[in-house]
């Protein structure tokens, strides 16, 4: 009968779903016992590695002159970011200098022939020294692009939605410095630094 049909689909529906959930605990399981941890992996009451390096990084952003807001929210969100709360106690060991710039484009434009959309560029160089001996230990660059609208003759909006997206523009490329200096403390410093050509050419002289 087709009721019967019914319960012994969902009966089998369950245990195959009992059977997923089961097998899923025992793979992480097994990679958990082959070494395997995720980057932030915390046990409770206690910060990793990684956490505890990144909490070490003192932070230095500077831009253009008229950059001078823009790169000390940057420098107070990455450091939110790399030490939430100042919750880590962790002797400073890294400089890390940001240099930033931002530029808008258009990029739509109206049947009118006004500008409909803008994008807002996020650029960044960046160095990474140990404090210890001021040495260069590696140094990148960083970019992030976000958008707005422009709407014509709401002047007020199209000035809120550009710092919106210059803002969330903001918090976006600390989020990905921080990741990349996560990155970078848990693989450990290479054996050949990321340093420019002349210091390493300078490096294998005898």
């Amino acid at each position: 009968m087709w009721w019967l049909s019914s319960r012994k689909w969902s009966v089998a529906r369950g245990q195959w779903r009992v059977l997923f959930l089961v097998t899923g605990h025992l793979a992480l399981a097994t990679l958990t016992a082959c070494g395997f941890h995720p980057l932030y992996a915390q046990r409770e009451g206690e910060n990793t590695p990684a956490m505890d390096m990144l909490a070490s990084v003192r932070i230095e952003a500077g831009g253009g002159p008229t950059l001078g807001r823009l790169s000390q929210e940057f420098k107070q969100d990455l450091e939110d970011r790399v030490n939430p709360g100042g919750s880590i106690a962790a002797a400073k060991a890294y400089r890390l200098e940001v240099l930033l710039n931002s530029t808008t484009s258009a990029i739509g434009v109206s049947r009118d022939g006004t500008v409909s959309r803008y994008n807002v560029y996020l650029s960044s160089q960046y160095k990474l020294y140990r404090l210890a001996d001021n040495k260069l230990m590696t140094i990148g660059a960083l970019n992030h692009v976000s958008s707005y609208n422009n709407i014509i003759n709401a002047y007020f909006s199209t000035y809120v939605s550009e710092e919106d997206a210059t803002r969330r523009g903001v918090q976006e490329l600390a989020e990905l410095y921080r990741q990349r200096l996560a990155a970078y403390f848990e693989e450990g410093a290479p054996i050949q630094e990321n340093l420019p050509p002349d210091d390493k050419n300078k490096k294998t002289k005898p």
